[in-house]
């Protein structure tokens, strides 16, 4: 059966149980940028690959228009918001006139789809800065949103340091991710971060009505001691 977590952190966050009972084999994740790999995955299945992995790009039929769709990867320390305000700032346009179908871990090298409205492909550069580079690009008659993705994306995670002692352990938590249909995507510390985890707790306020508590949450939770309860 799925073993509780000890942890009041994971607990705070809601991630309740792991997925395995096994033993522990310890491992650990994002020791460099190219241990995580996340590849975006378009609505009919074709995988936009980073450099990395070496995977075809996928075959998007361009189309006349007043946008062009990019692939970009970037690598390390670069969320979504600033990722459009570097595009929007090296091609002249505006903010909104850049748009994308969904959000990438900042700590990893990450692949997807970007679209621009307002210039041609040529005006497109090779990259953005040394952590940002343009894959491929077409032209399109529209912008490339949410609905242009399956809603999710495809990991390459190398977990490092494992004790591979434990023969048994590592062959008992493949067994039952095989056997449990792989791992529950928890919405976990990559969203709520270590430092101050309690933006669901913020959130809950507000969709309650509480703002005086939502607000009192924000200012005076500085730390993630203040949250231990």
């Amino acid at each position: 059966m799925p073993l509780a977590s000890e942890a009041w952190l994971d607990r705070y966050v809601g991630m309740n149980y792991y997925i395995t009972d096994c033993e522990g084999i310890g491992g650990r994740i994002k020791e460099k940028l190219e241990d995580f790999i996340v590849e975006e995955v378009l609505i009919d299945g074709q995988i936009v690959p980073t450099s990395i992995t070496g995977k075809p790009l996928p075959k998007i039929v361009s189309k006349p228009g007043p946008w062009v769709w990019m692939i970009i990867e970037k690598r390390g320390g670069i969320d979504a918001i600033t990722l459009s305000l570097i595009i929007s700032r090296k091609l002249g346009v505006n903010p909104r006139d850049v748009s994308f179908g969904g959000l990438k871990d900042a700590i990893a090298i990450t692949s997807q789809v970007v679209s621009v409205r307002g210039v041609s492909i040529n005006e497109v550069p090779n990259d953005f800065g040394r952590d940002i580079k343009v894959l491929n690009v077409v032209s399109m008659d529209r912008a490339f949103t949410t609905g242009d993705i399956w809603g999710g994306n495809e990991f390459t995670i190398k977990v490092r340091n494992i004790d591979v002692s434990k023969k048994d352990g590592i062959n008992c938590v493949i067994n039952q991710l095989m056997e449990r249909g792989g791992l529950p995507t928890y919405y976990g510390y990559q969203r709520f971060g270590l430092k101050r985890p309690n933006s669901h707790v913020i959130g809950k306020h507000i969709v309650f009505g509480e703002f005086e508590e939502a607000v009192n949450e924000l200012l005076a939770m500085p730390t993630q001691w203040n949250l231990r309860g």
